[in-house]
């Protein structure tokens, strides 16, 4: 029998390269239905393409790399953006030196969803101790803080506040902005006086960024006011007030804007047992006219304090309103802006928020659980939240503390669902 011919070294090395790419490119990709932690980088990228080069000599770069690494997710971001593959190892030349592998062109991995929850029935929650109390700058006397707007923003949180201050040059409502990247630190943060800059005081404030605009929103009182800014992080960036109500009633306060994807609404509370609403659509935006009706009830059980928000996974919106005997917030949800709403957690002795289902991390500080914004997942118009991991800032007082309302030693305080 005559001898079997054997295979060259050059056609071994197109089989082993061929054998290696079939590999990467037919391996299952891993973990692309389970649920990962926010900035979880997916699989491998795919392999890059082959280059021959003909007989002897050297062969540079004979081979690209297969299915670079990828990186992390970018920061605050659900299954971040994974960059290309890195450079693949040398591939080794016939006959000659090994000159240095070309850089794989693998894409990155697909990162993991976030998981979301539906809202429950029935919360509980803990609070910490006062994580935020006022602080006065040369020649005012802030002496509480209260009705916080916040947001997270590329690793740091920032709030703004009212302040109510009673210097000897005179008494008055204002506001302050601070900025912090851990809670722990949020005491020691600079407290940054608005009325020092062009808004002057922004009371009752609210804070997001408006996405068709590609600018940050600042909505305030009284009369229902807005600011705007290209960054959040530069205070003095912020304009000049403008009016944001045409035909605003009098005695309005406390307003509270959201989008969905073709309209943005304007809550907002009279302290008349009353919410109302304005509606424009969003190419329109700010510019809203005239109000309707959305409920009614007692003051005592309707009061102030409107929050509302998207619940990420869900066709759910969120709406909270404070109410107080001491205070604390109800709730109702819909799966539109429009209405109707349904009751969720809406009692005193079921409350969405409030002494009843309150426990303390430490010493029991307040009756009240008043005025405040929930964390959100997002930082522009939609206003979404997380229900799987609701917290709730707040604004809290001493129980024993009385007397005249604009002297009570407010401060802020977060809850946690438990």
């Amino acid at each position: 029998m005559p001898a079997r011919a054997q295979p060259s070294d050059f056609s071994v090395l197109l089989l082993r390269t061929a054998a290696i790419i079939a590999t990467v490119a037919f391996a299952p990709a891993c973990g692309d239905d389970a649920p990962s932690s926010p900035g979880t980088a997916g699989p491998g990228g795919t392999a890059g393409s082959v280059a021959t080069t003909g007989g002897g000599g050297s062969a540079a770069g004979a081979t690209s790399g297969a299915g670079g690494s990828t990186s992390a997710g970018g920061t605050n971001t659900v299954g971040g953006s994974p960059t290309g593959g890195s450079a693949g190892s040398a591939g080794a030349g016939l006959g000659g030196s090994t000159g240095g592998g070309a850089a794989g062109g693998g894409s990155g991995g697909t990162g993991g969803a976030t998981q979301t929850c539906d809202l429950p029935s029935e919360l509980s929650w803990t609070s910490s101790q006062p994580l935020i109390t006022p602080k006065s700058p040369a020649g005012r006397n802030f002496v509480s803080i209260k009705d916080p707007t916040i947001v997270e923003y590329e690793g740091a949180y920032h709030v703004f506040a009212t302040v109510f201050d009673n210097a000897a040059s005179g008494q008055g409502w204002s506001s302050v902005y601070l900025t912090f990247s851990d809670w722990a630190e949020a005491d020691a943060a600079p407290q940054l006086h608005m009325a020092t800059l062009p808004t002057g005081g922004t009371v009752a404030p609210q804070v997001f960024y408006f996405t068709p605009h590609q600018k940050w929103y600042l909505i305030y009182q009284w009369g229902a006011r807005y600011s705007t800014n290209d960054d959040i992080e530069n205070p003095q960036g912020w304009s000049t007030p403008q009016p944001l109500l045409e035909g605003e009633p009098s005695g309005a306060l406390d307003y509270w804007v959201i989008c969905d994807d073709a309209n943005c609404h304007l809550f907002f509370a009279r302290d008349d047992g009353t919410l109302y609403r304005s509606k424009v659509a969003k190419e329109d935006f700010p510019n809203f006219s005239g109000y309707e009706t959305v409920m009614s009830d007692s003051v005592a059980d309707l009061f102030e304090a409107p929050n509302v928000y998207k619940v990420d996974g869900t066709d759910k919106y969120l709406l909270m309103v404070e109410a107080y005997g001491p205070r604390y917030f109800r709730s109702w949800t819909s799966d539109s802006l429009d209405g109707p709403w349904t009751e969720l957690a809406a009692t005193q002795q079921e409350p969405f928020a409030g002494a009843a289902n309150v426990t303390f991390d430490g010493p029991d500080w307040s009756d009240d659980v008043s005025h405040g914004e929930l964390l959100r997942s997002g930082h522009d118009e939609r206003l979404t939240i997380n229900a799987c991991k609701l917290q709730f800032l707040y604004q809290g007082l001493d129980p024993s503390a009385s007397g005249d309302y604009g002297l009570l030693p407010y401060k802020l305080g977060l809850l946690t669902a438990n």
